[in-house]
Protein backbone atom coordinates (compact mmCIF):
# COMPACT_ATOMS: atom_id res chain seq x y z
CA UNK A 1 0.00 0.00 0.00
CA UNK A 2 3.03 2.49 0.49
CA UNK A 3 4.35 1.79 -2.68
CA UNK A 4 1.13 2.49 -4.08
CA UNK A 5 0.54 5.99 -2.40
CA UNK A 6 4.22 6.82 -3.42
CA UNK A 7 3.19 6.30 -6.99
CA UNK A 8 3.48 9.32 -9.12
CA UNK A 9 0.70 9.96 -10.98
CA UNK A 10 0.05 9.95 -14.71
CA UNK A 11 -2.96 11.28 -16.12
CA UNK A 12 -4.86 10.14 -19.93
CA UNK A 13 -7.79 12.61 -20.84
CA UNK A 14 -10.32 11.87 -23.11
CA UNK A 15 -11.72 14.83 -24.82
CA UNK A 16 -14.43 14.66 -27.09
CA UNK A 17 -14.34 17.70 -29.91
CA UNK A 18 -17.52 19.14 -31.08
CA UNK A 19 -17.11 16.72 -34.65
CA UNK A 20 -16.92 14.16 -32.39
CA UNK A 21 -13.75 13.46 -32.71
CA UNK A 22 -11.65 12.13 -29.97
CA UNK A 23 -8.63 13.89 -28.33
CA UNK A 24 -6.36 12.04 -26.07
CA UNK A 25 -3.44 14.23 -23.68
CA UNK A 26 -0.78 11.80 -22.15
CA UNK A 27 2.62 11.93 -21.46
CA UNK A 28 3.47 8.14 -22.73
CA UNK A 29 4.46 9.33 -26.37
CA UNK A 30 8.33 8.89 -25.61
CA UNK A 31 9.45 5.16 -25.86
CA UNK A 32 12.58 6.04 -24.13
CA UNK A 33 10.62 6.72 -21.08
CA UNK A 34 7.50 4.64 -21.75
CA UNK A 35 8.76 1.48 -19.57
CA UNK A 36 10.13 3.33 -16.36
CA UNK A 37 6.45 5.62 -16.87
CA UNK A 38 4.05 2.39 -16.79
CA UNK A 39 6.03 0.44 -13.83
CA UNK A 40 6.86 3.13 -11.30
CA UNK A 41 3.58 5.75 -11.93
CA UNK A 42 -0.35 5.11 -11.22
CA UNK A 43 -1.61 5.65 -14.65
CA UNK A 44 -5.33 7.48 -14.52
CA UNK A 45 -7.96 7.99 -17.51
CA UNK A 46 -10.34 10.69 -17.37
CA UNK A 47 -13.17 11.41 -19.48
CA UNK A 48 -16.28 14.13 -19.99
CA UNK A 49 -18.55 12.59 -22.44
CA UNK A 50 -17.96 9.26 -22.43
CA UNK A 51 -15.33 7.70 -25.02
CA UNK A 52 -16.65 5.29 -27.86
CA UNK A 53 -15.11 1.95 -27.60
CA UNK A 54 -13.57 1.89 -30.73
CA UNK A 55 -12.17 4.74 -30.07
CA UNK A 56 -10.24 3.68 -26.29
CA UNK A 57 -9.66 0.24 -28.27
CA UNK A 58 -7.21 1.98 -30.80
CA UNK A 59 -5.74 3.90 -28.19
CA UNK A 60 -5.06 0.96 -26.20
CA UNK A 61 -3.47 -0.45 -30.07
CA UNK A 62 -0.95 2.44 -30.02
CA UNK A 63 0.18 2.20 -26.34
CA UNK A 64 0.67 -1.27 -26.98
CA UNK A 65 2.98 -0.58 -30.17
CA UNK A 66 5.12 2.28 -28.39
CA UNK A 67 5.45 -0.64 -25.60
CA UNK A 68 6.57 -3.05 -28.27
CA UNK A 69 9.38 0.52 -29.31
CA UNK A 70 9.87 0.91 -25.58
CA UNK A 71 11.65 -2.47 -24.57
CA UNK A 72 13.32 -2.09 -27.46
CA UNK A 73 14.75 0.82 -26.46
CA UNK A 74 14.95 -0.20 -23.02
CA UNK A 75 17.12 -3.91 -23.97
CA UNK A 76 19.48 -1.95 -25.88
CA UNK A 77 19.47 0.13 -22.91
CA UNK A 78 20.39 -2.50 -20.46
CA UNK A 79 22.50 -4.44 -22.54
CA UNK A 80 24.71 -2.39 -24.46
CA UNK A 81 28.00 -2.62 -22.43
CA UNK A 82 27.63 -6.67 -22.18
CA UNK A 83 27.07 -6.60 -26.41
CA UNK A 84 29.71 -4.06 -27.01
CA UNK A 85 32.30 -6.31 -24.47
CA UNK A 86 31.26 -9.74 -26.60
CA UNK A 87 31.78 -8.34 -30.07
CA UNK A 88 34.54 -6.33 -28.91
CA UNK A 89 36.19 -9.41 -27.53
CA UNK A 90 35.09 -11.35 -30.86
CA UNK A 91 36.89 -8.78 -33.09
CA UNK A 92 39.89 -9.11 -31.12
CA UNK A 93 40.04 -13.12 -31.65
CA UNK A 94 38.64 -12.63 -35.25
CA UNK A 95 41.48 -10.07 -35.64
CA UNK A 96 44.75 -12.09 -34.06
CA UNK A 97 43.38 -15.58 -35.88
CA UNK A 98 43.40 -13.71 -39.63
CA UNK A 99 46.67 -12.14 -38.28
CA UNK A 100 48.70 -15.42 -36.99
CA UNK A 101 46.85 -18.16 -37.81
CA UNK A 102 46.09 -17.94 -41.63
CA UNK A 103 49.31 -17.19 -42.87
CA UNK A 104 48.11 -16.06 -46.71
CA UNK A 105 49.27 -12.25 -47.20
CA UNK A 106 45.76 -10.68 -46.43
CA UNK A 107 46.77 -6.98 -46.04
CA UNK A 108 46.36 -5.53 -42.65
CA UNK A 109 42.79 -3.58 -43.65
CA UNK A 110 41.37 -6.75 -44.95
CA UNK A 111 42.04 -8.47 -41.69
CA UNK A 112 40.17 -5.63 -40.04
CA UNK A 113 37.09 -4.93 -42.00
CA UNK A 114 36.52 -8.75 -41.98
CA UNK A 115 36.79 -8.50 -37.87
CA UNK A 116 34.71 -5.70 -37.53
CA UNK A 117 32.40 -7.36 -39.79
CA UNK A 118 31.75 -10.27 -37.53
CA UNK A 119 32.08 -8.44 -34.85
CA UNK A 120 29.29 -6.12 -36.44
CA UNK A 121 27.18 -9.27 -37.10
CA UNK A 122 27.28 -10.58 -33.80
CA UNK A 123 26.38 -7.40 -32.08
CA UNK A 124 23.19 -7.64 -34.47
CA UNK A 125 22.27 -11.23 -33.78
CA UNK A 126 22.24 -10.41 -29.91
CA UNK A 127 20.20 -7.68 -30.13
CA UNK A 128 17.27 -9.49 -32.37
CA UNK A 129 17.86 -12.77 -29.90
CA UNK A 130 17.80 -10.63 -27.09
CA UNK A 131 14.36 -9.32 -28.00
CA UNK A 132 12.96 -12.77 -28.34
CA UNK A 133 13.75 -13.24 -25.08
CA UNK A 134 12.32 -14.75 -21.67
CA UNK A 135 13.30 -11.37 -20.22
CA UNK A 136 11.64 -9.08 -22.63
CA UNK A 137 8.50 -10.97 -23.01
CA UNK A 138 8.18 -10.87 -19.38
CA UNK A 139 8.46 -7.55 -19.63
CA UNK A 140 6.28 -6.69 -22.35
CA UNK A 141 3.32 -8.73 -20.36
CA UNK A 142 4.06 -6.80 -18.40
CA UNK A 143 3.39 -3.47 -19.71
CA UNK A 144 0.46 -4.65 -21.87
CA UNK A 145 -0.51 -5.53 -18.43
CA UNK A 146 -0.90 -2.17 -16.73
CA UNK A 147 -2.30 -0.93 -20.09
CA UNK A 148 -5.45 -3.15 -20.03
CA UNK A 149 -5.74 -2.08 -16.24
CA UNK A 150 -6.03 1.82 -17.13
CA UNK A 151 -9.64 2.80 -16.24
CA UNK A 152 -11.16 5.66 -17.60
CA UNK A 153 -13.98 7.42 -15.48
CA UNK A 154 -15.90 10.21 -15.63
CA UNK A 155 -14.52 13.54 -14.14
CA UNK A 156 -16.30 16.89 -13.86
CA UNK A 157 -12.96 18.48 -14.72
CA UNK A 158 -13.12 17.18 -18.23
CA UNK A 159 -16.68 17.66 -18.47
CA UNK A 160 -16.39 21.68 -18.05
CA UNK A 161 -13.15 21.42 -20.18
CA UNK A 162 -15.43 19.97 -23.10
CA UNK A 163 -18.39 22.43 -22.38
CA UNK A 164 -15.78 25.58 -22.79
CA UNK A 165 -13.61 23.90 -25.67
CA UNK A 166 -16.96 23.12 -27.62
CA UNK A 167 -18.01 27.22 -26.69
CA UNK A 168 -15.10 27.99 -28.75
CA UNK A 169 -15.28 25.90 -31.75
CA UNK A 170 -18.88 27.45 -32.29
CA UNK A 171 -17.54 31.19 -32.27
CA UNK A 172 -15.87 33.20 -34.51
CA UNK A 173 -12.46 33.54 -34.70
CA UNK A 174 -11.88 36.97 -33.54
CA UNK A 175 -13.95 36.31 -30.54
CA UNK A 176 -11.83 32.86 -30.07
CA UNK A 177 -8.58 35.00 -30.54
CA UNK A 178 -10.18 37.68 -28.11
CA UNK A 179 -10.83 34.94 -25.34
CA UNK A 180 -6.50 34.26 -26.12
CA UNK A 181 -5.45 37.70 -25.54
CA UNK A 182 -8.54 38.65 -22.33
CA UNK A 183 -8.64 34.66 -21.19
CA UNK A 184 -11.95 34.30 -18.59
CA UNK A 185 -11.16 32.87 -15.25
CA UNK A 186 -12.38 29.36 -14.78
CA UNK A 187 -14.10 28.54 -11.51
CA UNK A 188 -12.60 24.97 -9.99
CA UNK A 189 -13.00 23.22 -7.16
CA UNK A 190 -9.85 22.30 -5.13
CA UNK A 191 -10.22 18.70 -6.21
CA UNK A 192 -10.45 19.71 -9.62
CA UNK A 193 -7.16 21.81 -9.32
CA UNK A 194 -4.47 18.64 -9.83
CA UNK A 195 -5.97 17.75 -13.04
CA UNK A 196 -6.03 20.64 -14.24
CA UNK A 197 -1.97 20.85 -13.65
CA UNK A 198 -1.76 17.71 -15.15
CA UNK A 199 -3.84 19.07 -18.09
CA UNK A 200 -2.16 22.16 -18.65
CA UNK A 201 1.36 20.80 -19.01
CA UNK A 202 0.39 18.00 -20.93
CA UNK A 203 -1.12 21.16 -23.37
CA UNK A 204 2.27 22.83 -23.28
CA UNK A 205 4.78 19.11 -23.45
CA UNK A 206 2.23 18.04 -26.40
CA UNK A 207 1.63 20.91 -28.25
CA UNK A 208 4.63 23.44 -27.76
CA UNK A 209 2.20 26.77 -26.89
CA UNK A 210 5.20 28.32 -25.29
CA UNK A 211 6.79 28.93 -28.78
CA UNK A 212 3.57 29.69 -30.06
CA UNK A 213 2.87 32.31 -27.41
CA UNK A 214 5.40 34.43 -28.51
CA UNK A 215 2.61 35.47 -31.55
CA UNK A 216 0.08 36.46 -29.10
CA UNK A 217 1.42 40.13 -29.70
CA UNK A 218 0.80 39.63 -33.67
CA UNK A 219 -2.23 38.60 -32.73
CA UNK A 220 -3.60 41.94 -30.96
CA UNK A 221 -2.30 43.66 -33.51
CA UNK A 222 -4.18 42.27 -36.67
CA UNK A 223 -7.44 42.13 -34.07
CA UNK A 224 -7.20 45.64 -34.18
CA UNK A 225 -7.37 45.89 -37.74
CA UNK A 226 -9.64 45.17 -40.68
CA UNK A 227 -11.65 42.07 -41.67
CA UNK A 228 -8.77 41.28 -44.24
CA UNK A 229 -6.03 41.21 -41.08
CA UNK A 230 -8.84 39.03 -38.98
CA UNK A 231 -8.32 36.43 -42.18
CA UNK A 232 -4.86 36.91 -41.77
CA UNK A 233 -4.67 35.64 -38.15
CA UNK A 234 -6.43 32.43 -39.35
CA UNK A 235 -3.67 32.02 -42.28
CA UNK A 236 -1.08 32.60 -39.64
CA UNK A 237 -2.29 29.99 -36.95
CA UNK A 238 -3.01 27.59 -39.92
CA UNK A 239 0.71 27.89 -40.63
CA UNK A 240 1.85 27.50 -37.39
CA UNK A 241 -0.70 24.58 -36.59
CA UNK A 242 -2.61 26.81 -33.86
CA UNK A 243 -6.03 25.16 -32.52
CA UNK A 244 -7.46 28.23 -31.90
CA UNK A 245 -9.91 26.76 -29.84
CA UNK A 246 -7.73 24.45 -27.92
CA UNK A 247 -5.63 27.22 -26.87
CA UNK A 248 -8.09 29.97 -26.23
CA UNK A 249 -8.84 27.08 -23.46
CA UNK A 250 -4.95 26.46 -22.04
CA UNK A 251 -4.68 30.01 -21.54
CA UNK A 252 -8.33 30.30 -19.66
CA UNK A 253 -6.74 27.59 -17.44
CA UNK A 254 -3.74 28.67 -17.20
CA UNK A 255 -5.09 31.96 -15.65
CA UNK A 256 -6.14 30.23 -12.60
CA UNK A 257 -3.41 27.72 -12.21
CA UNK A 258 0.12 29.84 -12.87
CA UNK A 259 2.29 26.69 -11.25
CA UNK A 260 1.90 25.12 -14.77
CA UNK A 261 4.87 26.66 -15.71
CA UNK A 262 8.08 24.49 -16.62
Amino acid sequence: MENNQQKEKIYIFHIFRSDGQPLFLHPLSNPDKLVAQMENAEVIGRYGREPRVEALTLFRNELYRKIETGVKRWLADIRFIPKFLISAAVFVIAYFFLSFVIRDPIPLIDETVISLGVSMLLYYWLGKKDISSEKATKKRLVLRSAVDKITFRQSPFVKQVEKILHQNESSSINEVIRQILEPIEQELSESQKEEADHFIRLLEGNFNFKQIKRKERQFQRYLKGSSDKSQHIHKLGKARKLDFPLYALYKSLKKITPKAKS
